[in-house]
């Protein structure tokens, strides 16, 4: 189990120097419109999950509104009966 650790830890160094690598070869405006794009990704996504958290949380009664809760539903079974003695 160590072993398999040590060699992911040793892949995911390597990735990240390759990736270094990579953009360190790539001009200044290319690095910098690269990272910005990143970014903006990122905000728009963080956006959209706490839009979600926010509509979940707010429960403004919309499902609440669709469900009839004045009705009055009879008891499941009859309070007279074979049941009931």
């Amino acid at each position: 189990m160590k072993e398999n650790l040590r060699r992911i830890g040793t892949w995911a160094r390597r990735q990240g120097e390759h990736f270094d690598l990579y953009l360190h070869a790539l001009p200044q405006r290319t690095r910098l419109t690269l990272i910005f794009a990143i970014l903006a990704l990122l905000s728009v996504t963080l956006l959209f999950i706490c839009g979600s958290i926010y509509r979940i949380g707010r429960n403004d009664g919309f499902n609440a509104r669709r469900i009839d809760t004045t009705r009055e539903f009879p008891p499941p079974f009859p309070e007279t009966g074979p049941r009931c003695r």
